[in-house]
C-alpha cells in the first residue's frame, strides 16, 4: 500500500497528465447545471464546451456543490491502497467543498475508522492550491509519511500567490459583485479587473486595466512586488484561452527565472463568473523544507 494518497477537487486546475503522473485523486467541485440537466467535469462535458455554453447562455449555467456522500465514494476508493488520504480543497471562503469533504470523512471514518484522513483548506483557488498539491504529491512519491506530506502541503500553501484577472466583466454579475447592467456597461467599456486571492481565502479586486496588454504589464509588475525570489514556479489556468496563457507564460520567461510554468484549464466551475479569457495566474518561489 502506498504511504498516503492525495485528493484534490477540479478548481486546483492541475492538468490531467500531471495528475496520473503523480497519482492525484480529483474530484469535481460541484456539478454543472444546464438546462435543468446535470453534467460533471470532464466526464461528460469537456471544459471547452462548458465555456462555449457560458457565451451563449450565461443565465442558464449554474452549479450544484459536492455532496459528503459523493465526497465518501472517493475516500473509499483511495482507502484500498493507503490508510492515510490528504484532501487539499478550495478555500472554504468560497466553496462547500472543505465542508463536504469534513462531513466525509466523520461518515467515512464510522465504517473505516482505521483510515486517517487529513483535510486542508487552501484559502486559495486555481493553482493557488494546484501547486502545493503538486507539491505534496511529490513528497509522497519520495516516501514521505503521512505527517510530513501534509507539513510539506502547508508551507508550499504559505509561499504561493494567486491572482485571477478577467478579459470582460460582462459575467461578473453572476457572483454577486455587480448588477447585470453595470457589468453589461463595463464590458463596453472594457474593463478588465485584476483580483487577488487574501490570505483569509477571499477574492477581492485590487484594480482595473482597459487592455490585456496593460493587464500583463501589470500582472508582472504585481510578481515582482511580491516575491523576492529569482527562481519562481508558475501555473497559469485560463478560460478556454490558451493562446493568451501561452503569451503570458512567455512574459514570465523574459522576466523571472522560471523553475517550470504549468499551463491549462480554468475550471468553468470558478470561470463562470469570469467568463472566457479569465485567467487564474499562481506562483511560489523555492520553498525551504528542511
Amino acid at each position: 500500500m502506498s504511504n498516503i494518497r492525495i485528493m484534490t477537487d477540479s478548481t486546483a486546475c492541475i492538468p490531467p497528465d500531471l495528475a496520473q503522473k503523480y497519482n492525484i485523486k480529483i474530484i469535481p467541485a460541484a456539478e454543472y447545471i444546464i438546462d435543468g440537466k446535470k453534467y460533471t467535469e470532464n466526464v461528460n462535458i469537456t471544459t471547452r464546451d462548458a465555456y462555449d455554453f457560458i457565451r451563449r447562455d450565461s443565465v442558464s449555467f449554474t452549479t450544484s456543490a459536492v455532496t459528503p456522500g459523493q465526497v465518501v465514494e472517493a475516500y473509499k476508493q483511495l482507502s484500498q491502497d493507503s490508510q492515510n488520504i490528504l484532501f487539499i480543497t478550495i478555500s472554504s471562503k468560497l466553496s462547500a467543498v472543505y465542508k463536504s469533504a469534513d462531513l466525509g470523512a466523520s461518515l467515512f471514518k464510522e465504517s473505516s475508522p482505521q483510515t486517517n484522513i487529513q483535510i486542508i483548506d487552501s484559502r486559495s483557488v486555481g493553482g493557488g492550491a494546484g501547486l502545493p498539491v503538486l507539491a505534496a504529491a511529490r513528497a509522497a512519491e519520495q516516501g514521505m509519511n503521512a505527517e510530513q506530506v501534509a507539513s510539506v502541503a502547508e508551507k508550499y500553501l504559505k509561499q504561493s500567490k494567486c491572482f485571477v484577472t478577467m478579459d470582460t466583466i460582462r459575467y461578473i454579475y453572476r457572483i454577486g459583485r455587480a448588477s447585470k447592467v453595470s457589468a453589461r456597461i463595463g464590458s463596453l467599456l472594457n474593463v478588465r479587473p485584476i483580483n487577488q486571492v487574501t490570505e483569509e481565502g477571499t477574492v477581492e479586486m485590487l484594480e482595473r486595466v482597459r487592455s490585456r496588454k496593460a493587464m500583463m504589464e501589470r500582472v508582472i509588475e504585481l510578481v515582482k512586488e511580491r516575491t523576492t525570489s529569482g527562481n519562481l514556479t508558475f501555473m497559469v489556468s485560463h478560460g478556454d484561452a490558451p493562446d493568451l496563457a501561452e503569451e503570458l507564460a512567455g512574459k514570465f520567461k523574459d522576466n523571472f527565472n522560471c523553475r517550470d510554468i504549468i499551463i491549462g484549464d480554468y475550471s468553468p466551475i470558478m470561470g463562470y463568473g469570469g467568463g472566457p479569457g479569465a485567467m487564474c495566474i499562481a506562483f511560489h518561489p523555492d520553498v525551504e523544507l528542511s
